[in-house]
């Protein structure tokens, strides 16, 4: 019997990834949106990467209300709950970010529960491991927590994202000890976009093609592909011995200045728009004072916060990352593909 799978968030970038693999896989669907208004335009999307899209069930649900959940989690096997909020900036009042993504969470929980679903998967990040250090650790792994308290290193996104995975565990271990769950806690994610407007974290190569950043800060990204995040929530919901566990999915670590240099060599015709020198510090540091951007990309400035995603490698990927440089390549091809720089 072909089993059903819940993923919540349908209309996000790792969300249709996670989608198109479970339909490849020969699962049936059910994703949950906003919404239903652009559930048309959300089918249709998918539909141009998998024709079993085209009938794809969406149910609408929001990560701040307690309509629709139970609905939404009756009748399938497992949930994949991939839902959460994308900061535009650093906001000013936390809340903004930390009431949806836990309470979002727990209702996802709490509905899966009810209807019987044994096992759930939820995408974390590793945000909810890198951050809150007075001094950075060389290697971060799954046993790191961010210390929400250092307010100073821990801006409002990861600690959302921690609060939020703390809520969920402590959620199965005191009223769901019966449901299976797992996190993946992926690193900032790349990869093919599947239309224009869904850019999320790719949204940083768009910024460099289009050339918004002339100067780069001296700021590091620790990258992974979508198409192997979405191969680890597949591979957490199945197998038997991922329960339990947190999984970090990450790879190659680059600077702006290597993000830059990597797409000028492949494509010449940007060379003139990508930044090639550095951005000093102190200019930084004076337009965080202006920008939520800006204050996002100061937390970062000389900091080098490295994941090893070495248990997901071997316990979910088969021994394996798509590299790096192949995951920002993907995501330069596809927002040309829909023209989507700027």
């Amino acid at each position: 019997m072909q089993k059903k799978v819940l993923v919540t968030g349908a209309s996000g970038f790792i969300a249709q990834q996670i989608i198109l693999d479970l339909l490849e896989r020969g699962y049936s669907v059910r994703g949950t949106i906003r919404d239903l208004s652009r559930a048309e335009h959300v089918r249709g999307t998918l539909a141009q990467h998998h024709p079993d899209a085209a009938g794809i069930e969406l149910v609408q649900t929001d990560l701040e209300a307690d309509d629709g959940w139970l609905e939404a989690a009756t009748g399938v096997d497992h949930l994949l709950h991939v839902a959460s909020p994308l900061p535009l900036g650093a906001p000013k009042d936390p809340q903004v970010l930390i009431r949806p993504a836990r309470d979002g969470a727990l209702r996802a929980l709490r509905a899966a529960r009810d209807a019987g679903v044994p096992r759930c998967v939820m995408t974390s990040s590793c945000a909810a491991i890198a951050y809150g250090y007075d001094r950075q650790p060389e290697v971060l792994t799954e046993e790191d927590w961010s210390d929400t308290d250092n307010t100073r290193d821990c801006l409002p996104y990861p600690t959302s994202k921690t609060l939020a995975e703390r809520a969920a565990w402590d959620f199965v271990a005191n009223e769901a000890p019966d449901m299976e769950l797992a996190t993946i806690n992926p690193v900032v994610v790349l990869g093919p976009i599947r239309s224009a407007d869904v850019r999320a974290s790719v949204s940083v190569v768009a910024q460099l093609l289009g050339g918004k950043i002339m100067m780069a800060p001296n700021v590091g990204l620790q990258v992974v592909d979508v198409r192997d995040v979405s191969r680890a929530h597949i591979a957490a919901m199945e197998k038997p011995e991922a329960a339990g566990q947190r999984f970090a999915v990450a790879e190659e670590f680059f600077t702006l200045l290597q993000f830059a240099s990597i797409l000028a060599e492949a494509y010449p015709d940007y060379a003139d728009k990508l930044p090639s020198r550095q951005l000093p510090g102190f200019i930084l540091r004076f337009l965080a004072l202006f920008s939520g951007d800006m204050k996002t990309f100061c937390a970062e400035l000389d900091r080098r916060r490295y994941v090893s995603g070495d248990k997901a490698r071997e316990q979910l990927l088969g021994g394996s990352y798509i590299s790096g440089k192949d995951a920002l390549l993907a995501s330069a091809e596809s927002l040309m593909r829909y023209n989507a720089i700027g």
